[in-house]
């Protein structure tokens, strides 16, 4: 009798074993399915970046961000480019039409992208030129723009962005006591909570 029960239990251990391998199997793939799907989706959107709205259109489009009402609002622009899995380069393209947009209500002679670097879902953005623009409101619209275009990439977790050393957080900040640390770091949900709070149509 002996032998048959040591059988059944050598069994039902194989069995279980090899349960476990299956589900872990199905898992690994799911989450692979599900990565590639993700790759995908964006590889097939077109990249996007911030500009700001020209009162010749009057309306401004859906998805805007009202940073002074009627005067600076910040619009989803498409590129013709679709996303790739290459991040800096996106990046690269996104923030390079951002500065080049003849919308712009800030002025620059040498603003440029000196380096993009991604780990982690971090991005490390350095820009150096200058800035130029008619008030605080103005600085401060121009670093929301920044960030809003680097953000649009929706593998980018968090941010720090410097322009000639300095993080663009105290960019149109007059007041000392609402100065950032240089290593300061934007998160998606700030980022995300901000435009819930902005967004056109919020009063």
């Amino acid at each position: 009798m002996k032998k048959p029960i040591t059988l059944s239990i050598i069994t039902l251990i194989l069995f279980s074993l090899a349960c476990s391998l299956a589900q872990r199997i199905f898992t690994t793939a799911s989450q692979e399915r599900e990565t590639a799907d993700t790759t995908t989706r964006q590889s097939a959107e077109p990249i996007v970046y911030y500009t700001f709205w020209d009162k010749v259109e009057k309306v401004p489009p859906e998805g805007s961000i009202v940073i002074l009402p009627r005067e600076l609002i910040l619009s989803p622009t498409q590129l013709g480019t679709p996303y790739s899995a290459d991040t800096p380069s996106n990046l690269h393209s996104a923030l390079n039409a951002m500065i080049n947009d003849a919308r712009n209500p800030w002025t620059s002679s040498s603003l440029n992208i000196s380096d993009i670097t991604i780990n982690d879902g971090h991005a490390d953005v350095v820009l150096r030129g200058d800035y130029f623009g008619v008030g605080d409101i103005v600085l401060i619209a121009a670093r929301m723009q920044i960030l809003l275009t680097i953000f649009a990439d929706t593998s980018v977790q968090s941010a720090t962005v410097t322009l000639n050393e300095k993080n663009i957080a105290n960019l149109g900040i007059s007041n000392s006591l609402e100065a950032q640390p240089d290593d300061y770091a934007y998160t998606r949900d700030e980022i995300e909570n901000f435009m819930a709070d902005h967004i056109l149509g919020i009063p």
